[in-house]
């Protein structure tokens, strides 16, 4: 079998809002309001309806957060003369081939911003089927404040907001949590509908996504609000996704799935977990990963395979490129957390 790389140019869709706040009362940073925009088109590899070529229409995946991401927009730009800081809003595309558009953004921010500047992400993705008046707000344990601030606006809105999570996730607010930002995700869950042509519009929950929309405007203006940024929480817990396909042996890394730029060859880091064998050894974000043992690493599948192929406690020598230079450090694989 032969594999044809082929390239596409995408973008992402960026807008600001400057505080309008007298400007002895203004802050610094930013709070990025983010949804993905991409879909399947006809299908293909992500499809769950694979025999199918047609269009997969993507109403809750997620024209449902893109709805929701402008309604918030609007309702803030409504208040633009109460806000302290300024509000990005970011229509992400490339989520679906691997959180493509946000990783680009969290390594090459536009508009003169550095990471250093986002003070919190939220995300919203698959907003638009609430049921029983439920809405999850994953990552929420991110920062000590999500809670207080999240329970409160919920409910006024009055919907039932179960929080919790880390900020790692398979969706938008991954790469800005990776990069050191507080992050929360809004989720109404998952269907039968998911990845098929079926997710169409005439099941969608507007009024739901709506009270969704109102949420994460109070949350952003009240985030934007306070005088002192969140409080970041790296946390232990179970591998991520990607590290997590492994049965036998985990590193605690969290791969960039748009790998190392320019082509190049190995596994881009966006992160290390807290408390992981990645981390003991010294590994860290912006690290690309080119040899574990006697592996070498072209890309996240040659790493998959070697922590499938590897035991806990066993000790290796991986070799990584950071700043341009050769760097040797010694990892001992950790005990992976099977899914159940």
């Amino acid at each position: 079998v032969v594999l044809t790389a082929t390239k596409q140019d995408a973008f992402n869709v960026v807008a600001r809002l400057s505080a309008g706040a007298p400007e002895a009362q203004r802050l610094p940073g930013v709070v990025v309001l983010g949804a993905h925009y991409d879909h399947l088109g006809m299908g293909g590899r992500d499809s769950l309806a694979p025999d199918k070529h047609e269009p997969h229409l993507g109403a809750d995946d997620n024209a449902s957060g893109t709805a929701a991401l402008m309604e918030a927009a609007r309702a803030l730009a409504l208040r633009k003369g109460e806000l302290r800081r300024d509000i990005v809003f970011m229509s992400f595309s490339g989520e679906e081939s691997g959180v493509l558009g946000s990783t680009y953004f969290t390594r090459t921010p536009s508009g003169g911003l550095k990471m250093s500047d986002v003070v919190a992400m939220i995300n919203m993705d698959m907003v638009g089927r609430m049921r029983e008046n439920h809405v999850s707000v994953l990552g929420s344990d991110s920062a000590d404040e999500w809670k207080g601030l999240v329970q409160p606006l919920c409910a006024k809105a009055r919907i039932d907001c179960s929080t919790g999570g880390e900020g790692y996730g398979p969706s938008d607010q991954m790469p800005f949590y990776a990069a050191g930002v507080p992050v929360v995700h809004f989720f109404t869950g998952s269907h039968s509908d998911y990845h098929k042509p079926s997710d169409s519009a005439d099941k969608i929950n507007g009024a739901g996504a709506g009270q969704i929309a109102e949420v994460v405007a109070n949350l952003a203006q009240a985030v934007d609000a306070r005088d002192n940024r969140l409080t970041l929480k790296k946390l232990q817990a179970p591998a991520p996704q990607g590290d997590m396909r492994s049965f036998n042996a985990s590193l605690g890394t969290i791969p960039d799935y748009a790998g190392p730029p320019g082509g190049q060859k190995g596994v881009l880091l966006a992160g290390v977990r807290a408390g992981g064998a990645a981390e003991a050894g010294g590994l860290k974000r912006g690290d690309i990963l080119v040899r574990l043992g006697t592996h070498d690493l072209a890309g996240v599948e040659d790493l998959m395979y070697v922590l499938n192929a590897s035991k806990p406690g066993e000790r290796v020598t991986a070799v990584v490129l950071r700043e341009g230079k050769e760097v040797k450090v010694e990892v001992t694989f950790q005990e992976s957390h099977r899914p159940r």
